[in-house]
């Protein structure tokens, strides 16, 4: 995908369009509303129409041409009036120039009423580019602080946006806000997880950024195509793959410490790997609105998508896995023993529009119950930070799983169910007790998530343990905790609960609890964990204080290992729309 840059980086739009001509593929240009009064930037898109089968689309990353002076670069942060005013004006000048609407437009966000007054004025439009994954506060930390892009919390693949939150995949039709959507670029997905991944990304200029080259050395971002076609083997053969890179990425960069030859080369090097898969028979090269169709024909609204991400620029060894679908979206970090390092309840259907006229103002995202990455404190793991962990105790001594490092074992998905296994880990209490832990993850359309703790080969046999399924929580969308009044925990067994989040930081107990939950208005979302193994030894709920704001459930299992060392738990953790 291209955009043009008028004025003397022009001529960089036209040698990128060169390339991918010579090499074989074709482009979508996306034309800003100031495009349309250039004749030469509109000759030259027809040329390339009619020559090449480009598609020439609309891009809405700046708003700026005659009368639109102040109306700046975002289209989600305006009033709910002006965005249907200026999205007016660009659509009927685009209807001038080329005497039909467009079927696909670009933007770096879409909140929910911006793309619903786009969708009503322009309903040929097929595709949208709806969002870049993971841009908040990380991002925001590293910029110079006038960054106004916060939509976390989106699937990292195409998907059908929901009518009331664009960053939600759509439940069904009824659901869907009438367009396919298309990340603006393809991130990294362990790195886009642990740091700001506006460098790690389906981009070559921006890996230069984050230092992840050597000069026009860089084999990582052939690497980061190869990782998203392995997908392939667990979503029903298919993947997806796009790049975006704007003009004045190939010229004298603030960003960049090389010369504009670098850039080239990396961007050369990048787009002839994908022609050759091309010649191949291994990749398609669609056009954006040719993409939309497609995954209309091909992907059905509702399905579950999956991504086993390998950590491969640092030689970490880490593995990330990645579960999407209309009820939730979740990632399971192995590095840290399987535990859960981000939830979002899309279950709960939360709405969102952003602009002045709104409660939400810029933060478009989607809202969390775990980020560990925003809300965490790695020294303590569980006793610190929004995350789930299995504690193993035994007599005095109890082992955070967390720190069992493991890795992804085997992925599988039906569309409908997904699961993940992970390698199993050992583990070694001080007293001499041994044994191994393999944790499995099982993903059913409902909402509802099978965690099934296998414990083998322990060393005595007739050793007790003490499993705890543990999830502690958070509503948010920031680093910065929110209110936390409303939320309500309860649970089951001979002394059954039901208090008030109030920070108090008191913890209540049940002997015999089966069910543990917690009501979260904040996320419309009911959250429990559900014993499948009959009550559990104990329940428990705890209430943050205020300098430590979080929820906590827990089950706590009594374990022994069958008089031959080995059994297991299984808890479900279920989500609920309230």
């Amino acid at each position: 995908m291209h955009r043009p840059t008028q004025g003397p980086l022009y001529s960089i739009f036209k040698q990128q369009q060169d390339l991918v001509h010579r090499i074989g593929l074709k482009a979508t240009i996306f034309l800003h509303y100031r495009d349309l009064f250039d004749e030469t930037i509109v000759a030259d898109a027809l040329r390339y129409e009619r020559e090449f089968g480009d598609e020439i689309g609309l891009a809405l990353h700046d708003l700026s041409g005659p009368g639109l002076v102040e109306a700046g670069h975002f289209i989600w942060l305006h009033y709910l009036d002006r965005k249907r005013e200026i999205l007016q004006i660009i659509i009927e000048k685009y209807r001038d120039v080329f005497g039909r609407g467009t079927t696909s437009a670009a933007s770096y966000h879409f909140d929910a009423s911006s793309l619903q007054i786009l969708k009503t004025l322009a309903p040929e439009i097929q595709a949208v580019v709806g969002g870049c994954f993971e841009e908040g506060v990380r991002v925001f930390h590293g910029c110079n602080h006038s960054w106004h892009l916060f939509n976390e919390g989106m699937p990292w693949n195409p998907w059908y946006p929901s009518r009331s939150h664009t960053l939600r995949p759509a439940a069904d039709e009824t659901d869907a806000a009438g367009v396919v959507a298309v990340p603006h670029l393809m991130r990294d997905m362990s790195l886009a997880y642990e740091g700001r991944n506006d460098f790690w990304a389906s981009h070559p200029p921006n890996i230069i950024r984050g230092m992840g080259n050597d000069a026009s050395f860089c084999p990582y971002d052939l690497n980061l195509i190869d990782q998203f076609r392995m997908q392939e083997e667990w979503n029903d053969g298919y993947s997806y793959y796009n790049t975006f890179v704007g003009s004045s990425w190939l010229t004298w960069n603030h960003n960049s410490e090389y010369p504009p030859e670098v850039a080239w080369e990396l961007y050369t090097k990048f787009l002839n790997y994908l022609a050759e898969l091309k010649r191949q028979g291994k990749v398609h090269d669609m056009t954006l609105t040719e993409y939309g169709c497609w995954h209309r024909k091909h992907r059905s609204i509702g399905r579950a998508e999956v991504y086993w991400a390998k950590e491969m620029l640092y030689g970490s060894g880490k593995h990330y896995f990645w579960m999407a679908d209309p009820n939730r979206r979740i990632l399971i970090d192995s590095t840290q023993g399987g535990s859960i390092g981000d939830l979002r309840p899309y279950v709960g259907r939360v709405p969102v529009t952003t602009g002045p006229d709104t409660s939400h103002r810029q933060i478009g995202s989607y809202p969390f119950l775990i980020q560990s990455q925003h809300r965490t404190g790695s020294a303590h793991h569980y006793a610190d930070g929004a995350r789930t962990t299995l504690l193993i105790g035994n007599g005095e001594e109890t082992i955070d799983a967390c720190t069992l490092r493991a890795k992804v074992d085997r992925v599988t998905n039906t569309g409908s169910e997904a699961g993940v296994v992970l390698t199993p880990v050992s583990f070694r209490f001080a007293n001499g007790l041994e044994g191994e832990l393999i944790t499995s993850y099982t993903f059913l359309p409902n909402g509802n998530t099978k965690i099934e703790r296998i414990i083998s080969k322990l060393s005595n046999p007739d050793a007790e343990l003490t499993l705890t399924e543990y999830f502690k929580g958070a509503p948010g969308t920031t680093e910065y905790p929110e209110d936390m009044h409303g939320i309500r925990l309860s649970m089951d067994g001979a002394a059954p609960q039901e208090v008030e989040f109030n920070y108090s930081g008191e913890t209540f107990e049940s002997h015999g609890s089966s069910r543990v939950s917690a009501f979260v208005p904040q996320t419309r979302t009911c959250i429990e964990l559900v014993s499948e193994n009959g009550p559990a030894k104990l329940g428990s709920l705890c209430i943050g204080p205020l300098f430590s704001p979080y929820f906590t459930l827990s089950l706590h299992y009594k374990f022994n290992g069958n008089g031959n060392g080995n059994g297991s738990i299984i808890t479900c953790m279920n989500l609920k729309s309230i």
